[in-house]
């Protein structure tokens, strides 16, 4: 991976916490203890979200959740993650954070 990226919780019962996205596959959001990002928020669904990384492109994927999945204010089936999205799911919100590679000279 380049660059490391992870999700800011900005605002909900985790504010402040970070989400450290340094490995290839999904990493789950939601009210279950199982989830990589549990969060204990009764607008969220057990399995609320999930996040895939393909090694090139991160993907937010809402998994039929209850109260949706929203980014920079529009509800999302699915879509590409980029720099400062910010991310809602029930009361939380987060944001994408990947720090641009510096080009090689």
């Amino acid at each position: 991976m380049p660059a490391r990226a992870k999700l800011i919780v900005q605002d909900g019962p985790l504010a402040g916490k970070e989400l450290q996205l340094d490995r290839l596959g999904s990493y789950t959001i939601g009210r279950t203890n199982k989830s990589d990002m549990p969060i204990e928020d009764k607008a969220i669904s057990r399995e609320h979200c999930r996040l895939d990384y393909d090694g090139e492109f991160y993907w937010l994927v809402d998994k039929s959740s209850h109260n949706g999945t929203i980014v920079n204010g529009r509800p999302i089936t699915k879509c590409m993650l980029f720099n400062g999205d910010a991310i809602t799911v029930g009361h939380t919100r987060l944001v994408f954070s990947a720090p641009q590679e510096k080009p090689q000279q």
